[in-house]
């Protein structure tokens, strides 16, 4: 997409990082839920930004969308 500072791990770069248990993710959205953290989920770095730890949601919201 031609933005070097993104998808790689290095310092200043930025990258979102999903950890999770494979054995345990399945999606718990529904059709009329369909914002639910998925099981097995366990840490999220959005930016270098922790926004999910230990399975909870931290109330940090560093995400933002690329237009391109």
């Amino acid at each position: 997409m031609g933005l070097p500072d993104r998808g790689v791990i290095r310092e200043t770069a930025r990258a979102d990082l999903a950890i999770f248990e494979p054995e345990l993710f399945a999606e718990c959205g529904t059709l009329f839920a369909p914002n639910q953290i998925a099981t097995g989920m366990r840490h999220v770095v959005v930016n270098g930004v922790i926004t999910l730890r230990d399975g909870e949601l931290t109330g940090r919201r560093d995400g933002q969308v690329l237009r391109r």
